[in-house]
């Protein structure tokens, strides 16, 4: 070799470096598994199944709760699957792969609320293992209803021709015109977005890109039009297409904000699904107005006889999809769960966000703090020590979970001070999503006054007066609450754990895809696999 050049790695010894790692990943999943148990926690689970170029595999996450209140994600399985990917096969995969990682066959009994998306074979495989649906997928289907309105589909087609021309048309009268276009309008010279089907709100994302870049296609329409030929002309848009486009992304922009915050995985997402779906679903009411709020533009608001008769009617067969899977159709141990985790979040334990929502009867308030008690006392309410008779009882022998010193208040004080401070960590997109801005401002509410009984530590809970910070960092405060309630802080720990969509997997199968790419797609399903948990699962 010549001197200072560079030799690559030998590719055995690669692997071999790979398969020690996953050994490692495999092994820190174990013992996280394992001190779960003695905790008497379950962790949570998301999974899907991710193809590509002739590979198959079944990926599984696991979400619990760290000792310092930090939401941990590890790749519980990317097993191969090469047959067919039916309900039974689902079934028999997950299974196997829950006993590898040291859980259990009954998966029910040992993991907490599964998540998956809408597919039939993950609903039929999952049917036994108390599985949830992943809220974004859910959405993104009721987005679907609205998309594929008979005018909005022709307005759509419209968009779809144009970006196909400038995907073709790369040259100085298609794409170098349109970007010439852009800087003359001092716009963004952005690359017209593509409508992807497999992508969470691509359709907004695309609409959302003509409303900005008008003013330029249209300056294109005009100077280079007739050079682009019949193909695009046919495409081009009239006055009432853009008012459509517009409109919809009125319509569309709640969706999209909503999905980006729920898409996290570092921050409690199950005890928002309710509080922020119901919000969603009564401003999209047929009565309601449409806001169109967008970036550097005046805010404007249309009462609904102002709305383009297409747009209402559309928004309105999207809203009777919400209502459909949200409210009068949602089962009713999917929302049992929802509804015990939205009342251990600080802001929404009083259950108050249903009040002036026509569809969800008062009852639901009563409701929800009953499940939230039996769940309380049947799993995670302390079962009292039994008693014995020795006489005086020294004063050493308080319990230790119950001991609170100085030190400890002065370290939650503080903890729960940084909580209004600390940032809530949602994906950065476009646009800084909180669930603030998604609900807007509250008004604090003082507690409600309960008899004066001998309180348990959820008594207390719902004693104190409700947050009304929405943009808390609510595993702050929780941190901060643990050496009061440290019951309830492990009831918690299970619920805000748990994801409310699958995007978490996602996100595994993008890093699949890297790992599989041109260079190498003769690598064996084994070798993805153990690359997986080697990235993961390790540090």
């Amino acid at each position: 070799a010549l001197k200072g050049a560079y030799t690559p790695p030998d590719h055995k010894l690669v692997l071999a470096q790979v398969f020690g790692l996953a050994q490692e990943g495999k092994k820190c999943l174990l013992d996280a598994n394992t001190a779960l148990r003695k905790a008497g926690i379950k962790p949570a689970m998301a999974g899907d199944i991710w193809s590509d170029r002739g590979v198959s595999l079944l990926g599984l996450c696991e979400y619990f709760m760290t000792d310092t209140w930090e939401i941990k994600q590890m790749v519980l399985a990317a097993t191969p699957f090469t047959e067919r990917h039916t309900g039974v096969a689902i079934d028999r995969k997950t299974r196997d792969a829950c006993i590898e990682a040291g859980l259990s066959s009954d998966v029910f009994s040992t993991v907490f609320f599964p998540v998956s998306d809408n597919a039939s074979n993950m609903k039929n495989g999952w049917a036994s293992f108390g599985r949830g649906p992943c809220c974004v997928h859910s959405v993104q289907l009721s987005v679907h209803v609205y998309l594929n309105h008979p005018r909005i589909i022709e307005m759509r087609a419209k968009e779809h021709g144009i970006v196909a021309h400038f995907s073709h048309s790369t040259g100085i009268d298609g794409l170098g015109a349109l970007q010439s276009c852009q800087r003359e309008c001092n716009l963004p010279v952005h690359h017209p977005v593509k409508d992807v089907n497999t992508r969470w709100s691509s359709g907004h994302d695309q609409m959302e890109w003509f409303r900005v870049q008008q003013r330029a296609i249209q300056l294109y329409d005009i100077n280079h039009a007739r050079k682009a030929g019949e193909a695009y002309r046919t495409h081009q848009m009239g006055v009432e297409d853009w008012r459509l486009s517009m409109e919809s992304v009125a319509v569309l922009q709640p969706l999209a904000d909503w999905t980006q915050h729920m898409q996290g995985t570092k921050y409690p997402t199950l005890p928002l699904v309710l509080p922020t779906l119901y919000g969603l679903i009564r401003g999209m009411a047929p009565d309601a107005p449409l806001v169109l709020k967008f970036p550097e533009t005046p805010t404007i608001s249309y009462d609904p006889e102002d709305i383009h008769p297409e747009v209402l009617a559309a928004r309105t067969r999207l809203y009777n999809d919400m209502v459909e899977r949200w409210i009068t159709e949602l089962d009713h141990e999917v929302k049992r769960t929802y509804a015990i985790a939205t009342m251990l979040h600080p802001c929404f334990k009083s259950y108050d966000f249903i009040e002036d929502f026509d569809l969800i009867p008062a009852s639901d308030k009563s409701w929800a703090l009953r499940e939230q008690r039996a769940e309380w006392l049947t799993v995670w309410k302390p079962r009292p020590a039994p008693v014995l008779d020795l006489g005086t009882t020294p004063a050493s022998s308080s319990s230790a979970t119950s001991f609170v010193t100085t030190e400890s208040i002065e370290v939650g004080s503080k903890e729960l001070a940084d909580a209004k401070g600390t940032e809530v960590n949602p994906l950065l997109k476009k646009r800084k999503v909180s669930l603030g801005s998604l609900l807007g401002p509250r008004v604090k509410k003082a507690a409600p006054q309960l008899a004066a009984l001998e309180f348990d530590e959820l008594d207390e809970y719902l004693a104190d007066p409700e947050e009304p910070d929405l943009d808390i960092d609510v595993l702050v405060w929780w941190r901060a609450k643990e050496y009061q309630w440290p019951a309830l802080a492990k009831m918690v720990k299970q619920y805000f754990s748990a994801p409310a969509s699958s995007a978490g997997v996602e996100r595994i199968f993008s890093a699949a895809g890297k790992m599989h790419g041109d260079l190498q797609k003769s690598a064996k399903d084994s070798t993805l696999e153990n690359s997986l948990f080697a990235a993961f699962n390790t540090d």
